[in-house]
């Protein structure tokens, strides 16, 4: 999670939702912004990636379950520089992305 605690009850509400129709789900809040990233109002994709370069920290405690497809929530795609950040972090760890699911788009 790095858009902050509103994404992370987006997560939980959906994930609600999904058990209540037999689906198994799990939440995991695996990411966060570490250091200060400048406000991306205005910047372009390459602006965005550079913005959050370095920024993105794994968080272990967050790691996804074994066996669960791992789904990115994101809540607006400007550029699709966060969420090819946020792929490309839990690639790092050897996490696979099978989806990256947005509220909005820009644009």
């Amino acid at each position: 999670m790095r858009g902050g605690p509103h994404v992370e009850r987006l997560a939980e509400a959906a994930a609600s939702v999904l058990a209540g129709r037999g689906f198994e789900v799990a939440v995991a809040p695996a990411l966060e912004l570490a250091g200060s990233a400048r406000d991306a109002v205005g910047l372009g994709h390459a602006q965005r990636a550079a913005n959050l370069a370095g920024r993105l920290r794994f968080r272990h405690a967050g790691r996804p379950p074994p066996g669960f497809p791992v789904v990115v929530l994101d809540d607006v795609v400007t550029t699709g520089a966060t969420a090819a950040a946020c792929v490309h972090a839990l690639a790092a760890e050897g996490i696979a992305v099978s989806a990256v699911l947005a509220l909005l788009a820009a644009g």
